[in-house]
């Protein structure tokens, strides 16, 4: 994905190197996880495929190689790749992970047990979320999870922005340098409702949506996030 967000993250890979990201994993990701798959026997943890989105740094990858799932992750930059590669080295653990776009995965259908999207998707507009969302459904197998965290249209980013906007609910950039999150290029804060809808669309039941809200400067300012937890339904044998 040759795009202005692609360059905008690989330039801030090729700066920073391992501290453009954090190097932990998400805690809301570890509890999902937790939740569903760190207590299934070891020898159908080793045949759980999970895809991350956006894997970046691989703060989250490797957590999740490390419970003994097998991991895989895309990213758009090659800068963020061979950083990952390097992270995954240094917890003694492996993934498949390659270059690859949320939007197109070149995968096989119903490939996947559980595709994570850790503020990845955030950084396109809303109607590559819904090619994003298909695609993810695409991916998965019946019964399979999608487990996402998101900015929410509640975040003081959004809220006070005067940044030009690219639809509704998305911003060229987060201009402002006082608020959280800025300069990352396009930006988009989803509400419970469109989400809602979009992944209902794409064929997702069994939805849910809870908040996280994170406060900064003496609360003076705030991020909102949506935990979304949606599955593929079950295929009925007629």
């Amino acid at each position: 994905m040759k795009n202005k967000q692609g360059h905008s993250f690989e330039l801030k890979y090729r700066k920073d190197g391992l501290y453009s990201q954090r190097r932990y994993p998400n805690e809301q990701l570890i509890q999902f996880l937790a939740r569903n798959y760190f207590r299934i026997p070891p020898s159908l943890k080793k045949k759980t495929k999970i895809l991350e989105l956006g894997a970046g740094s691989c703060a989250n990858l490797w957590m999740i190689a490390k419970e003994g799932l097998e991991a895989y992750g895309i990213d758009t930059s090659p800068t963020g790749i061979k950083i990952g590669k390097k992270a995954l080295n240094s917890w003694g653990v492996k993934a498949h992970i390659s270059l690859g776009d949320m939007r197109r995965l070149d995968f096989p259908d119903g490939f996947f047990d559980c595709i994570v999207d850790i503020v990845s998707m955030q950084h396109v507009n809303l109607r590559e979320h819904k090619k994003s969302y298909a695609e993810i459904y695409r991916c998965l197998k019946s019964g399979g999870r999608l487990f996402q965290f998101h900015l929410s249209d509640k975040s003081s980013s959004y809220t006070t922005s005067r940044d030009k906007k690219v639809d509704a609910l998305t911003v060229e950039n987060i201009s402002n340098k006082k608020m959280p999150l800025n300069n990352n290029g396009v930006t988009c804060f989803l509400n419970p409702h469109t989400a809602l809808d979009y992944l209902r669309h794409a064929g997702f039941s069994e939805i849910s949506i809870e908040l996280y809200r994170r406060t900064y400067e003496r609360r003076t300012q705030s991020v909102e996030y949506l935990v979304i937890d949606a599955i593929k339904p079950l295929k009925v044998d007629n």
